[in-house]
């Protein structure tokens, strides 16, 4: 796929009837495809294997561009509204690990959610969807002839631009299209937007999303530390090429130039940073699996592409090559510039070093030292964030909660048998031992996902004209708000009688009542959505529903046994507390789903601890690595600094002791020592705070709850930094205070 023209038409989800209307209208765009995450049961009985498949628009490949790796993609006869769901591609995974890479594959009738689909084709071995980090299984064309509604939003869209189009051109065109769109049908789309943005941008885009903006800090602090390694290298090569300069004094007069030598240090430099990176393939080839296990377990197939490849192995030599150059040109300009007598003459010295060279070491030093600066400043400020997000309240108990994840769609069940099986699994774990509680709904709070949403018109409450009325929502169980200990602040909670039989009834919580009621008991209160009438009975306390960074923001509750459309994608979540270890009542709701239906599948569980962890996975993934970085940037800083104080203590040892045979003491050397090592220091760390200063506005929108310029980090930062300056000094300091007079002057 070809993703600098592939793009995500973003809207909160699409109509096949808006899409048509796009596909039609746009002229920047060569191809539209729909799409639809479900959960997939392949094969039947115990041998059944859980998947992800894709139900698509029939043009699906041809919009992506791509081939199958076995077989055909979908015909002209499995387009649009002539499509059946009949036919199947797989992936090359799926492929290999359930059908063991059987050649025959291709023509097999297999039972996917127990209907019968023929396998016409094996996917690219490196295609794993269009939804980035998920390894998606499967696709199957789905017919369009039931989705003509304009409100029935079930799908996401992709668009393909044409060559030379930019996505600004193209949204100029889609913002037109939907505004005609707004004016024809004002019913379901006034107030509906659409953009179109790279698929990694868009809010369905996986976990690229997610990832995207702390990748990018990453990506910086990488470019800090190699830069620190650079300076390192470089006071290296400063050091020895002043020990040679009475060689280059040599070569130049027996007719070296100038190039000639410079390309000798170049090269150096070249040969040091090629052995580095050959060094540091072993450890990418170890670390490069690591992305994955740190993702929380929330069910999805998530899968990193970050493996070695031509171009990661052609980024890491250009990366060798600037390097080399950024390490070696300093050394060779500034042995190149010297003269022949200037070479001869320091080299009769003792090869000690200038001035200049002690300058350009020291501002090389200061350098590794603001570039260090800037990286613990930045971890500061996100663990400081990370510390926020994982002590902010999220208005529910998550301890000794497990929580299960169950695709009884993948069975065939139908909407009743859903609700069915659900209401007597909760009935079956109330019964187990062990178990305070238990409850079910359509969707599981803080985990990946955009949730559900619909629009609302609440009695007594005039809307503004254009005015967002859209409210996300859930259908949960009786008992629900009990599990997870929301605090119940008006009415009363669901009640098995709350059924499809029963009228409609809905719970609200503080912030739907603040906006529409003025903060006012919205307890009898009428609200239409989806067209029908709801009565309020009950209203609890505002909760974090996505992520844990967001505000305040109206929410609802609908009865499941009343108002459930089906499982699809999200499957049904299903909830038991326990006062001892929630892992232990994995293997009873096993049990009991077993007792219920023993070919019920699809099962996910895990402590409802571990699945909310996707709600800081950015900012912890982003604190971890940069701890790492910050870590081998402060070694780097330190071993720089203690390298230029030894080695200008050594240069000066004629000096020092010079100094002490005329009556400096032991203390006055040890000061003049440590100055020079926490001016350096202190240098550093000032112009570590203008990097930091000038970074702040990338850094601030990833920050929750903290100041880029926050006084604690900086302050920490600066501190910190200091100390290992002056401890990086304090050895070559002592060492100085211990240098006989008498011998060093000899040793001139």
């Amino acid at each position: 796929m070809e993703s600098v023209h592939a793009s995500g038409l973003q809207a909160p989800n699409v109509s096949y009837a808006d899409c048509r209307d796009f596909q039609d209208s746009l002229r920047t765009i060569s191809g539209l495809l729909l799409n639809q995450h479900v959960p997939a049961s392949v094969g039947d009985g115990e041998s059944a294997y859980s998947a992800w498949f894709e139900l698509v628009s029939g043009n699906y490949f041809d919009v992506l561009g791509v081939k199958p790796s076995l077989g055909r993609t979908f015909t002209r006869d499995e387009y649009g509204d002539r499509a059946r769901a009949f036919t199947a591609v797989i992936s090359y995974r799926l492929w290999q690990e359930y059908f063991r890479g059987d050649p025959s594959i291709l023509g097999r009738a297999v039972r996917i959610n127990r209907h019968q689909v023929t396998i016409v084709g094996v996917a690219p071995r490196e295609f794993h969807g269009d939804f980035p980090g998920i390894a998606l299984d499967g696709w199957i064309p789905v017919a369009l002839t039931g989705e003509r509604e304009r409100d029935a939003r079930n799908f996401q869209a992709i668009v393909r631009l044409k060559p030379g189009v930019s996505v600004s051109e193209a949204n100029a065109e889609v913002a037109a299209v939907a505004t005609r769109l707004a004016l024809a049908f004002p019913k379901t789309n006034q107030g509906v937007g659409a953009r179109i943005v790279p698929i990694w941008k868009a809010e369905n885009g996986g976990l690229s999303s997610i990832s995207a903006s702390p990748l990018a800090i990453l990506g910086a602090a990488c470019g800090l530390v190699l830069l620190i390694a650079c300076a390192n290298v470089t006071n290296l090569l400063l050091a020895r090429s002043v020990s040679r300069q009475r060689e280059f004094g040599i070569r130049v007069a027996l007719g070296a130039g100038p190039g000639r030598l410079g390309r000798e240090l170049v090269s150096e430099s070249l040969l040091v940073a090629a052995l580095a990176t050959l060094a540091g393939l072993p450890l990418a080839l170890w670390f490069q699996d690591l992305p994955v296990h740190l993702v929380p377990p929330t069910g999805l197939p998530v899968y990193f592409d970050a493996h070695l490849s031509a171009r990661v192995f052609l980024f890491a030599a250009l990366a060798c090559l600037a390097s080399a150059l950024i390490s070696g040109l300093p050394p060779a300009f500034q042995s190149v510039r010297r003269s022949v007598v200037d070479a001869l003459k320091q080299g009769g010295r003792g090869d000690s070093q200038g001035g200049s060279s002690r300058r350009i070491s020291g501002l090389v030093v200061a350098a590794e030292v603001g570039l260090a600066f800037a990286a613990l400043v930045t971890l500061g400020l996100f663990l400081r964030s990370l510390s926020g997000l994982e002590n902010t309240p999220a208005g529910f108990d998550h301890r000794n909660v497990i929580v299960g994840r169950l695709f009884l769609a993948t069975n065939n069940y139908t909407v009743t048998e859903e609700q069915q099986f659900s209401r007597q699994l909760r009935e079956r774990l109330l019964a187990a031992p062990g178990v305070t509680g238990a409850a079910y709904s359509d969707s599981i709070p803080l985990g990946f996902g955009l949730g559900k949403w619909n629009d609302v018109m609440v009695e007594g409450y005039a809307a503004r004209p254009g005015e967002n009325l859209a409210v996300h929502h859930a259908s949960v169980s009786p008992g629900y708000f009990d599990v997870l200990r929301m605090p119940l602040l008006a009415g009363r909670d669901f009640r098995p009688q709350d059924n499809a039989d029963a009228p409609r009834v809905m719970i609200v919580n503080e912030s739907f009542a603040r906006r529409f009621f003025d903060g006012r008991d919205p307890v009898g209160r009428q609200v239409h959505t989806n067209g029908k009438p709801f009565t309020i009975v009950g209203m609890v306390k505002d909760s974090k529903y996505y992520i844990l960074s967001e505000g305040p923001q109206p929410y609802f509750y609908m009865s499941f046994d009343q108002v459930h459309y089906g499982s699809g994608e999200r499957g049904v979540a299903v909830y038991a507390r326990t006062d001892r270890d929630a892992r232990g009542l994995v293997s009873v709701l096993r049990h009991e789903m077993s007792a219920i239906d023993p070919n019920s599948a699809g099962l996910t569980a895990m402590p409802l601890s571990d699945y909310i962890s996707a709600a800081w996975f950015g900012p912890r993934i982003t604190s971890f690595f940069l701890g790492v970085l910050g870590v081998i940037s402060i070694l780097l800083s330190a071993v720089g600094l203690y390298g230029v104080m030894a080695h200008a203590v050594s240069q000066r040892t004629r000096e020092i002791g010079i100094r002490m045979a005329l009556g400096a003491g032991r203390e006055g050397v040890l000061r003049m020592v440590l100055r020079r090592g926490s001016l350096l220091a202190l240098t550093g760390v000032a112009s570590g705070l203008a990097i930091t200063l000038a970074a702040t506005p990338q850094i601030a929108p990833l920050l929750y709850r903290v100041s880029p310029a926050d006084p604690v980090s900086i302050l920490g930062a600066a501190v910190f930094l200091f100390v290992v300056g002056v401890l990086a000094s304090l050895i070559p300091a002592l060492r100085a205070t211990r240098i006989d007079p008498i011998i060093a002057l000899r040793q001139e």
